[in-house]
Formats: structure tokens, sequence, C-alpha cells
């Protein structure tokens, strides 16, 4: 009987050891792949590196910032914005000064402000900077499948014009006045068409390139408090995210199990072969034996 139960627990052993390399094979694995996903920037990916024919092309994002800021020392304030729109390369889109605004005839400046791409973190963080940030608000708008079926329109109407070119100039406009006039007419509304796309591509590459500003500064002697979160509302707020924390966890729970599952289910066919190999002899052998002591 002992040799029976050493058996049995000698070939779960095997088994978990199989189980517990295949495991470690597999994540070994995953590790590997993940290193080797591109990485992210805001949920999009870079397509700027390493980019080969028939990759897709790079994301053109349009961003918009609005800030409302105030500050106690206007004029100063204005000075370091101005200073900051020339040495990074901005330009005011619009601007507008209010001498007499509210009821204490504070200074108010309102902005539309166009700023590089690349450094509209840097002038956001500058105006954070010199001024008390009342509401910020960022976007940015995808406008890349506009701009390529703008590309491909303009393409195509520009290959569509050359072929009118080269067909008005095989025709006689005195002999076939009429063929020309219409040829002519449809080479100057392809050209109006082209105009206006490249126009709009010219309008898209300003968009991108250039991160937009809209801003309003207004002059205070004390800086507005921010508001107080009610009790009821993080009573409200509080109830909301423990529900969103369990939903989380419990999303976890389940993706465990799940993976858990062929383990799982190999140690219960593993506990069934023990017992019908081991248990159950063990048992049958009692039966008989009481069975052999009652028939004496």
């Amino acid at each position: 009987m002992k040799k029976r139960i050493a058996f049995a627990l000698i070939i779960a052993s095997a088994v978990v050891f199989v189980l517990t390399a295949c495991s470690a094979k597999n994540g070994a694995m995953k590790d590997y792949a993940y290193e080797e996903e591109p990485a992210e920037y805001n949920g999009i990916t870079d397509m700027s590196q390493g980019k080969s024919e028939g990759e897709a092309p790079a994301q053109k994002l349009i961003k918009r910032y609005r800030l409302s800021a105030e500050t106690k020392e206007y004029e100063k304030t204005l000075e370091l914005i101005d200073g900051a729109v020339s040495d990074l390369g901005g330009y005011f889109e619009k601007r507008a000064e209010n001498n007499s605004y509210g009821r204490y005839d504070a200074r108010l400046l309102t902005a539309v402000i166009r700023i590089p791409e690349d450094k509209a973190e840097s002038f956001l963080s500058g105006i954070k900077g010199i001024s008390n940030v009342k509401s910020f608000t960022k976007t940015a708008e995808n406008v890349t499948e506009a701009y390529i079926d703008a590309e491909a329109r303009l393409q195509s109407l520009e290959a569509e014009r050359e072929g009118l070119l080269n067909m008005i100039s095989s025709v006689d406009s005195a002999k076939e006045y009429d063929f020309w006039l219409t040829l002519h007419r449809e080479i100057s509304d392809k050209e109006q068409d082209i105009a206006s796309l490249k126009a709009r591509l010219r309008n898209y590459d300003n968009l991108v390139s250039y991160a937009t500003f809209e801003l309003d500064l207004t002059e205070v002697k004390e800086y507005t408090e921010p508001e107080k979160e009610q009790f009821g509302t993080r009573i409200s707020t509080a109830f909301t995210d423990s529900w969103k924390r369990f939903a989380e966890n419990f999303k976890d729970f389940a993706v465990s199990l799940v993976s858990a599952m062929p383990t799982l289910l190999t140690f219960t066919v593993i506990s069934v072969v023990i017992f019908l190999s081991v248990f159950l002899p063990i048992r049958g052998a009692r039966i008989r034996r009481r069975k052999s002591q009652n028939d004496k």
C-alpha cells in the first residue's frame, strides 16, 4: 500500500514540475514580447521613427489650450508673457486689453497666442509660474484622416487638370471653339478646387505646427481661493470611487481565475487519480476485512 501512495505522489510531483516549467517559459515569452512593443505618447503610437513604406502616417493633432488666470502684478506679468512669446518663436494672433474691468476697475488681457507645438508645454509651465491659473483645459483634435483625404483629392485634381491641359493643347480653338471653351472652363474649375485644397492643407499645417492658447489674464488684489468641495459631493465621489475600485478588483480576480483554470483542472484530475488509485483500494480492503470477520 505504501508503494501505491509513493507512486501517486511521484506522478503528482512530476506533473506539477512540468506545469511550472511551461508557465515560466510562457511568462518569459510574454516579457520578451512586451519589450518589443513600440512606445506610445498619450495613447498615440509614435510613427515618426522607423517609418517604412506602407506604414501609417504620423498623427496630425491640433492642440488648443484655454486658460483663465489672475495676477497681482499686471504689468510685470504682461512683460514676462511678451518676452516668453518672443523667445519661443510664437506670436499674438489676437490681443485686447481692458483698463477698466469689473467693479474694481481692474485691467484685463484677452489674447489668442500661437506657440510652436514642441514648445507649448514650456509656455504653459511659464504661465502657471507667473500667475494664478483659475481654470485650464487642453484639447487635441486629430485631423490626420481629413489631411490625408485632402492630399489624395489634390493629387487627383492635379492629374485631371494635366489631362485637360494636354487635351486643350491639341484642340483648334477656331474650328472647335465650343469644345475648347468647355475644356477651358473645366480647367478653370479644377484650378479653383486645387487652390482651395492647397489653402486647406496650409491651414492644417499651421494649426498642427503651432499650438493655440486662449488666455484671459485679470488683475486682482487677492487671488481667488479654490472652492471647497461640499460634504455631500465628497460622499458621492467616495461612493462612486469605491464601486469603481471594486469593479476593477473584480476584473483582476476574474482574469486571474481564468488564467489559473488549467492548473486547477490539472490538480483536480491528479486528486481524482490519487483517490481512485490509493484510497478506494484501502477502503475496499477494509470492507472485505470486516466482512470476513463477520462471517467468522
